[in-house]
């Protein structure tokens, strides 16, 4: 397990304070201690306790587990990386001055965000100045990205809702799909039934709502099977705890809630494939090791990937793994920073990172110890996946899934082992941010933002 860090969160509990629209006395006084102990916490010159927390929750009603997480360096990066643009290229700001920003003013900070991200989309369909491309993704898909990555991609309704369901309803992990169809038939109504791939084509299942069914296709792999059913169990009887979560979020794009509903249910479902105790046991006692993990719970690389990246219950953490999906064209439909190590929101990944190159060598897991213009140095493997079903010579598409860590964990990741003596290959979080101007692999210039 990864040791607990001191919490210095102050901003957020000033933002609270605010909002709740107390003084610091009145706080100090639900909380239990002294105004000038509370003073020194919102200042960060003192960590927030278990024990303040805790008070917290209970006077004020917040969920401890999120408000817990310090978002000050992935806030500090993103405002970074709006920064980036020619439009401040006259600032002359400091790293610190990120930083400062992010703990006394964060209300701002987002707004600052949310004012550019609309800038990057257009507005009511107006394009950009001629010659400024549009960067980044659909606003929907990073505003749910940044919803994942402010709970840590870790959701304990979920999490206990999965082991309760095995519990109640004898699943065994050997057995699963068996077990989740003969839950949906005594608990829902519902039938499986296994379809010819000339009929679902490269579908690889359909949850007939109405008609109470579960139609797979014949070529479906048993961890499509088994993830899809637990899926269609979290439709079915998780409503009002996802609707809850989702309300939490606070989502503003309308089309962020649908993509939420559908990632929450994969969560979900990915717990009832691999529960939490278990997996966590077993990702350590292997060191890690994907392939072991594969075996163990009949899932796919993908599915064990995502699923290190949410082993985040309090006091059973495991190692903090960043997780990136993306397709050929550089297009990214996943992403969850942790351990130091942030993507970028506005344009592409680092060309000299060796995970470009992995669609040219399909089914091999590349390994490589790649080290941040800061000095920071990463674990990260990155393989290209095959998604969809293959029908009659139809190429399926390619996807690469990038896993990664801090490489001060290189002792619980068995992939470390082989780039434990290699020099670290120089990379950066894109050109724009990079200060490296000798790079070879350079696209464009550095902004100025890349001095920070």
């Amino acid at each position: 397990m990864v040791a607990e860090r001191k919490l210095f969160i102050g901003h957020k509990l000033r933002r609270l304070r605010r909002e709740e629209g107390v003084t610091q006395a009145q706080m100090a006084h639900d909380l239990g201690i002294s105004a000038a102990y509370l003073n020194l916490i919102e200042h960060n010159q003192r960590p927030i306790t278990v024990n303040v927390l805790l008070r917290l929750g209970d006077a004020f009603g917040v969920n401890i587990q999120e408000f817990a997480v310090d978002d000050t360096d992935t806030q500090s990066s993103r405002l970074q990386e709006v920064l980036a643009d020619p439009l401040f290229s006259n600032l002359d700001l400091t790293r610190q001055d990120l930083r400062d920003a992010v703990e006394r003013v964060p209300m701002v900070v987002e707004a600052l965000q949310l004012v550019y991200s609309r800038y990057q989309q257009g507005s009511a369909g107006e394009a950009r100045p001629a010659g400024e491309a549009i960067l980044g993704r659909p606003a929907e898909v990073d505003e749910l990205l940044d919803a994942l990555e402010a709970r840590q991609n870790h959701f304990p309704v979920l999490e206990n809702a999965a082991e309760a369901l095995s519990d109640e309803a004898g699943l065994r992990q050997s057995a699963l799909e068996s077990g989740l169809t003969r839950h949906l038939a005594e608990a829902h109504g519902h039938i499986v039934r296994s379809m010819p791939a000339r009929v679902m084509e490269t579908t690889p299942y359909r949850h007939d709502f109405h008609g109470k069914r579960v139609l797979f296709n014949e070529l479906a792999p048993l961890e499509t099977r088994v993830f899809a059913l637990g899926k269609t169990v979290a439709d079915l009887q998780l409503r009002d705890e996802i609707n809850e979560i989702i309300a939490a979020t606070k989502l503003r794009e309308p089309a962020s809630e649908m993509m939420m509903r559908t990632t929450l249910s994969s969560y979900f479902a990915a717990a009832l494939m691999m529960p939490y105790a278990r997996f966590t046991d077993a990702a350590l006692e292997s060191r890690h090791d994907i392939d072991v993990l594969q075996a163990r719970f009949g899932a796919s690389f993908e599915q064990v990937a995502h699923r290190l990246t949410t082993l985040q219950r309090p006091g059973t953490r495991a190692l903090p793994f960043f997780l990136l999906r993306m397709d050929a064209a550089g297009n990214v439909s996943k992403r969850f920073s942790a351990g130091g190590f942030s993507f970028s929101r506005y344009g592409g990944a680092c060309p000299a990172w060796s995970v470009v190159n992995a669609p040219q060598h399909p089914g091999n897991l590349g390994v490589d110890k790649v080290q941040l213009p800061d000095g920071s140095e990463f674990l990260s493997l990155a393989k290209s996946i095959r998604k969809g079903l293959p029908l009659a010579g139809r190429p399926q598409r390619r996807l690469t899934v990038v896993l990664g860590c801090s490489f001060e964990y290189a002792e619980q990741v068995v992939y470390a082992d082989a780039v434990r003596e290699a020099a670290p290959s120089p990379v950066g979080t894109n050109c724009r941010l990079c200060p490296r101007s000798r790079c070879e692999y350079r696209a464009f210039p550095a902004s100025g933002a890349a001095r920070l």
